[in-house]
């Protein structure tokens, strides 16, 4: 069991941290476009 978690923790870490480089970078795309969608709403 323990060989299991072992192996499983840097695993389980390495997911993690790829979802919240997936999660983040839409994210900061969309707060970088963001100034530009009220100008494109008052045309």
């Amino acid at each position: 069991m323990k060989k299991i978690l072992s192996k499983a923790l840097p695993l389980c870490c390495s997911i993690f941290s790829l979802a919240a480089v997936i999660a983040v970078k839409p994210a900061c795309l969309w707060l970088w476009h963001q100034p530009e969608v009220p100008k494109a709403l008052r045309k």
